[in-house]
This record gives C-alpha cells, sequence and structure tokens, in this order.
C-alpha cells in the first residue's frame, strides 16, 4: 500500500509550520502565561512558557507520528478491528487495498486538520499573551473550533457516503 503525497505532504509542511510557529514565539512571550481560558476569553490557568511550548510540541510530533504510523498500518489491521459500513465487503482480498489506501488518506486529512486546528488555537495563546494588556484570548477561538468541527464532520461524512453501499 502506498501513501497519498498530498495529504502527507500537507501533513509535513503543517508540523515544519508549527516548529517555526514555536522557535518564532517562545523568546517573545513572558516567562509565565495564560494557557487556558475561560468561556468569556479571560485567563484562569497559568504555565511556564518553555513547559507550555514543549508540551505543544511534543503534542504536535504525536500527532503527525501516529498520524502516519496508523496510515501506513491500517492494511494490516484485522478487519476485525477496522470500524466501517460493511466491513466484509470492504475488506474482502479483492477491495481491501483500495479501501485501505482511501481510510489512509482520510487518516491523514484528519490528522492534517487536528494539527491546524492546534495551530490555530496556540497561535491565539501567544497572540493573547502578548503585548501590555492583560492575558485575553480572542474571540476568533469560536471560529477556529466552528472550522474544525465543521472538517471533522466532513471527513466523516466521505468515510460513510464512501462505505454506505456495496455497489
Amino acid at each position: 500500500m502506498k501513501l497519498d503525497r498530498t495529504p502527507l505532504t500537507a501533513l509535513l509542511l503543517l508540523a515544519a509550520l508549527a516548529a517555526a510557529q514555536m522557535l518564532h514565539y517562545h523568546p517573545l512571550l513572558p516567562d509565565s502565561i495564560a494557557v487556558h481560558f475561560g468561556t468569556d476569553g479571560e485567563p484562569n490557568g497559568w504555565s511556564d512558557k518553555t513547559a507550555f511550548v514543549l508540551t505543544y510540541g511534543a503534542t504536535e510530533a504525536f500527532i503527525v507520528l501516529f498520524g502516519v504510523a496508523f496510515a501506513l498500518l491500517i492494511g494490516r489491521i484485522p478487519a476485525s478491528l477496522v470500524n466501517i459500513p460493511h466491513r466484509e465487503y470492504w475488506l474482502s482480498p479483492e477491495r481491501r487495498e483500495d479501501t485501505a489506501e482511501f481510510l489512509s488518506d482520510q487518516i491523514l486529512w484528519i490528522e492534517a486538520a487536528t494539527l491546524g486546528f492546534l495551530m490555530a488555537i496556540a497561535q491565539l495563546v501567544f497572540k493573547g499573551n502578548l503585548g501590555d494588556a492583560s492575558p485575553r484570548l480572542s474571540g476568533d477561538f469560536w471560529y477556529v473550533l466552528v472550522a474544525f468541527v465543521g472538517a471533522t464532520l466532513w471527513f466523516a461524512l466521505r468515510i460513510i457516503l464512501r462505505f454506505r453501499r456495496t455497489d
């Protein structure tokens, strides 16, 4: 099975941008930063900037490694562990490779969307901690959240529609 280069490239490009984001903002941040905010945007949780950046970086790396590993292994996972409609049909020997390639592409796109979401949230946290005013999370958080939920629903719909019938 081969991985589609487009979602893999998107995921790896986002990973590189996340690394650049961390390297750019780390020296600009105060030593203690607001990392958790209430629904009104006011901070209610704080962290050391290095601890936050390291945790963020580790999370990003895990997402990339997990996504690539899972996409590579989906073709080898026992059919009983793959949860798609009409599993027996779509994972029969003559369809398994095509099904695995489709699923691996979707996994990589979902991982890229998740990485993009976390990068956008981190950007809001970084920007919220810079400047003269007290830290505050931008109202843009809600747009980012809606966009991520929309993307997640889109990928779920693609998977459901692809496997809804047995031709």
